[in-house]
């Protein structure tokens, strides 16, 4: 058959071209503009010149009517109706079909179906009487020709502009409101089946002049539960807040007054407003099984396709299961700063009552600590488990000389500082299972960012960017770490956990697109800005020292919304539907509350930050092991393989 369609460029015909040329028919088209890619039966011009334009489609069998005065007022879109009216007369068509609109039919409480009339008042929007007016001028005028009028309700399809206009609106809080009764149905249906509807009405078997057909799935959501899947799933708002009819009700009603007095006429909102407030079913059955369509879809699985959002992006899961072991004997390899800080307090609050050998080149006795400390000039006969925190520099004498006892071994960060490096120390540890202390994975404000990213789906990552400020390590006491350049300090010690965390969340192989640096006067590397490319998204980084400033923030930008990760003080940070002033209200809250917890530990009042007890505690057998899976070597490779390159190039003479 020959099957004309007016208006098929609009969103809502996407597809049905396709539809029916699959079907067997052919297809010829009608728009205002001429469509990129046109070919001899794409037809354009003036709604006013219609007939002669189609002149050259010849006779059809059926015309599909999609056309519409956008934003026009009723008088323009019946002069329009009259046009198609008169040229599908001109084409001899034998079955005329109208897309006609859910919105014609009355906002009452209980069923309607394809038999329900059209219901005409002048509380209705302007879209619904255009829609009205014109179904009604087409019932009426049409008797000669098989005419179908076609209500579908709001339909879903990629390329849908706004998938939440007038259902719900975000508040400055960064909640969703819904607009309207929360038990009121939205009348949803799919493209797919609007399509597959009618190119089954095309040529069905159908008796008689009119017929009403109407296009709403039997398991359309409600508006609670519609506003609530796009706060959730697609990052539209922090949640979804509903207020009871009755209160919608009162307060149209209140503002109804000064609104007609303003205008000088008599206002109903509450009767502009029913459809929302009104909780109306659908029953489409006599549609269905006249064409043999089940307008049933997964609703969600549309709008995600609307939203353009992917699978979420999650904290990548540890492939690695670590064994319970119990060590026979710790060792410790350099006894310095950050084992005093960190390690004894965390092993004391942990529980451990062993005691710890250690060597270091650079003490003759050990600090005051809660633990047990005993000095070894050489390795204990009973070391099983051994804690290597020496300078990078030092380490692979320390792996060359493990005694075969020696299976687990963990190592303060960083593992490698080169790719040299890397390769040489997988190498001296042969078959021993060996973790590093990637702790600010374990960090409060980052297991914060990693249950969001479990609660909350984010969609893909598609940017990272970093930016950290650190004061000069020309400051440090140790001598080694005030070479920077020769030891890499910037990015390989002080920016290690900030390049994890920000690369922690990409696939596959990184590209360095970019990667600009500057030396200062002692030729220690000042600053370096990158940007780097994964499959999936791209991250850009600047790292400075010595500008007299302390900071760090790292913006992940996922598909539904936009989370930060902040340092100094530690805190965790979504960004739904923009950053407002109570984000940053937010923001001061949580920073004060940071700050007091930092002041709390470094008082001996109670440590917040427990990161280091963890992964400690999994290794001496005071805490689950499985905690290590994620700090294993094997796990991390593909960090530390991303990190020494990058060092490689950044630090390149």
């Amino acid at each position: 058959m020959k099957v004309l369609i007016l208006g098929s460029s609009s969103f809502a015909a996407k597809g049905l071209r396709e539809q029916l040329e699959q079907a067997g028919h052919e297809v010829w088209t009608f728009n205002r503009a001429r469509m990129a890619g046109a070919g001899p039966r794409d037809l354009a011009g003036r709604y006013d010149q219609l007939a002669e334009t189609l002149r050259p489609a010849g006779s059809c069998d059926v015309l599909i009517n999609y056309s519409i005065v956008k934003h026009g007022s009723v008088e323009e879109n019946l002069r329009l109706a009259d046009q198609v009216i008169a040229a599908a007369r001109a084409l001899e068509v034998r079955r005329l079909i109208h897309i006609s609109s859910i919105s014609v039919l009355p906002a009452v409480s209980g069923t309607v179906d394809e038999q329900t009339p059209v219901v005409v008042h002048r509380w209705k929007g302007v879209y619904s009487k255009v829609k009205v007016a014109v179904e009604q001028h087409f019932e009426a005028v049409v008797q000669e020709r098989m005419l179908l009028v076609v209500r579908p309700g709001f339909i879903l399809g990629a390329g849908l502009a706004d998938s939440l206009s007038g259902i719900g609106r975000r508040l400055p809080t960064g909640q969703m409101l819904g607009l309207g009764n929360r038990r009121s149905i939205i009348p949803l249906v799919s493209r797919a089946h609007c399509n597959e509807a009618l190119a089954r009405m095309v040529d069905a078997p159908l008796t008689g002049n009119h017929h009403r057909f109407m296009m709403v799935a039997p398991d359309a959501p409600d508006r609670a539960a519609y506003v609530g899947f796009h706060c959730h799933a697609l990052g539209r708002g922090t949640r979804a807040l509903h207020c009871p009819a009755w209160l919608w009700r009162l307060g149209l009603g209140l503002v109804s007054i000064p609104l007609s007095l303003l205008r000088r006429r008599h206002e109903r909102l509450v009767k502009l407003f029913e459809h929302n407030l009104n909780v109306r079913q659908y029953d489409c059955a006599q549609t269905s099984r006249a064409l043999g369509v089940d307008f049933r879809f997964d609703w969600q699985a549309a709008l995600r396709e609307v939203a353009g959002v992917g699978p979420s992006t999650g904290w990548p899961a540890a492939n690695e299961t670590v064994p319970p072991t119990q060590p026979g004997q710790v060792h410790y390899v350099g006894l310095g700063r950050i084992v005093q800080q960190k390690h004894l307090p965390g092993l004391a609050r942990n529980g451990f009552t062993g005691t710890l050998s250690w060597t270091d080149p650079a003490r003759t006795t050990p600090p005051a600590a809660s633990v047990a400390l005993s000095p070894q000039s050489g390795w204990p006969a009973a070391a099983s488990h051994v804690v290597i925190t020496a300078p990078c520099q030092a380490r692979e004498a320390v792996y060359a000389s493990l005694p075969p006892s020696v299976q687990e071994v963990l190592i303060e960060k960083p593992f490698a500082t080169s790719a040299v490096q890397l390769a040489r120390h997988r190498e001296l540890l042969g078959a021993r299972r060996a973790y590093v202390m990637h702790n600010y994975r374990l960090k409060p404000n980052v297991l914060a960012f990693r249950r969001y990213l479990g609660e909350r789906p984010a969609g893909a990552l598609r940017w990272v960017t970093l930016h950290y400020e650190t004061p000069s390590p020309w400051h440090e006491q140790v001598a080694w770490m005030r070479a920077e350049w020769r030891h890499r300090i910037l990015v390989t010690d002080y920016a290690i956990h900030y390049l994890d965390l920000a690369w922690s969340l990409f696939d596959g192989p990184m590209v360095i697109q970019r990667c600009q640096t500057r030396r200062n006067a002692r030729g220690e590397l000042a600053s370096v800005a990158a940007d780097v490319a994964f499959p999936g998204g791209a991250c850009s980084l600047f790292l400075r020292q010595g500008a007299h400033q302390r900071q760090c923030l790292i913006e992940f930008v996922f598909e539904n919304y936009t989370a930060q990760l902040r340092f100094y003080p530690d805190m965790f940070q979504p960004v739904l539907g923009g950053h407002t002033g109570l984000d940053d209200a937010r923001l001061a809250l949580r920073s004060l509350m940071a700050t007091a917890h930092k002041v709390g530990e470094k008082l001996g009042w109670r440590a917040h930050d427990r990161s280091h007890d963890q992964i400690l505690g999994a290794f001496t057998g005071t805490a689950e092991p499985a905690a290590l899976g994620e700090f294993s070597l094997p796990a991390l490779m593909p960090f530390y393989e991303r990190l020494t390159r990058f060092a490689d190039e950044v630090y390149r003479e």
